[in-house]
């Protein structure tokens, strides 16, 4: 027997756009209540980030954190992230990332980022994070973050898609 919750979030409209930095912004979240998450609970993360303006090559750096800390995100964990890759005017990036809760207190992720440029898609890395600690008492939040290795007004990457499903077994 299965409890399945479906779709948990999809954005609508475009997430925050990363320009002028080189700081990891917050580009979307989504904020799972307190104590829906259990042993067993499935959060399936998807992701699409698109790159509009570059000055240059920059590298552009994408980041999955999960954890309680929502407005400090960077102490979050961090579930994935891309090797950098070079930018060039309307590359994007995708994710699928799956965020297994174990226990009350642990998790692991897994899944691949890809990215986009001029010859096609090509996977950029396969992920996995081994063990981690949460709390499903508490909030839980899920972040994509970006941050270019240079600063210029040019260098603009926002999220135009991110979609997060929870499935949980039965209790």
């Amino acid at each position: 027997k299965m409890y399945v919750g479906g779709q948990a979030n999809a954005d609508v409209a475009a997430g925050t756009t990363t320009h002028t930095s080189t700081a990891e912004n917050k580009a979307a979240q989504y904020t799972i209540p307190a104590n829906t998450l259990v042993a067993g609970s499935t959060i399936r993360v998807r992701w699409v980030c698109l790159t509009t303006l570059v000055s240059g090559t920059p590298d552009l750096t994408i980041r999955l954190r999960f954890g309680s800390n929502g407005s400090t995100m960077t102490s979050d964990t961090e579930c994935a992230v891309n090797t950098a890759v070079a930018q060039a005017n309307n590359d994007f990036c995708t994710g699928d990332m799956i965020i297994q809760v174990r226990t009350a207190t642990t998790a692991v992720a897994f899944g691949s980022i890809s990215d986009s440029d001029a010859l096609g898609s090509k996977l950029v890395s396969a992920q996995f994070e081994p063990s981690f600690t949460i709390d499903v008492t508490v909030a839980n939040y899920v972040s994509i973050s970006t941050e270019f290795d240079a600063s210029h007004a040019n260098n603009q990457a926002t999220t135009q898609g991110f979609v997060v499903d929870i499935v949980n077994p039965s209790t």
